[in-house]
């Protein structure tokens, strides 16, 4: 019986030839198959914060007589934390420690707007989704991403 592969390194070199040529699609997987998996650690690499304070959950906001005071959010995660006063229209904010930094506002919907803050680390948020979202901070002292949440109260 005559075989043309006469040693293992024909073997595989034949048997690669042929993978290659049979889809040219196959590069592509191969590539978003990488990229899906170095998204595995994202949760690591970025640094969860914790909803922290709220002020619509505060005791003393039962004894509150004004409607239309502004929520205020604090979420921390070592080293950094992010502090919102939620306004009418817009959301104030401040990176601490301050700095300079980039804030990402995620949306459930996939949208993405980016906010830059000042080296005092205040940003505006203008407008403020009516939606589900989380922030991104990103700053020479660290990073930190929020948990998921809705800014402005649920109606009623």
């Amino acid at each position: 019986m005559n075989h043309p592969w006469r040693d293992d390194d024909a073997l595989m070199a034949d048997l690669a030839e042929a993978i290659r040529s049979v889809d040219p699609l196959i590069d592509r997987v191969a590539e978003f198959g990488r990229g899906a998996y170095s998204w595995r650690t994202i949760d690591h690499e970025l640094n969860r914060a914790s909803l922290t304070f709220d002020s619509l959950l505060a005791p003393a906001a039962a004894h509150r007589t004004k409607g239309n005071e502004p929520r205020t959010l604090v979420f921390t995660a070592a080293p950094l934390s992010v502090e919102l006063e939620i306004q009418d229209d817009r959301a104030l904010g401040q990176i601490v420690p301050p700095g300079p930094g980039q804030i990402v506002l995620d949306d459930v919907d996939g949208e993405s707007t980016i906010f830059t803050a000042d080296e005092l680390g205040f940003f505006i948020i203008l407008p403020v989704p009516d939606k589900i979202c989380r922030l991104r901070c990103e700053t020479g002292t660290g990073s930190m991403v929020t948990d998921w949440i809705r800014l402005f109260p649920p109606a009623g």
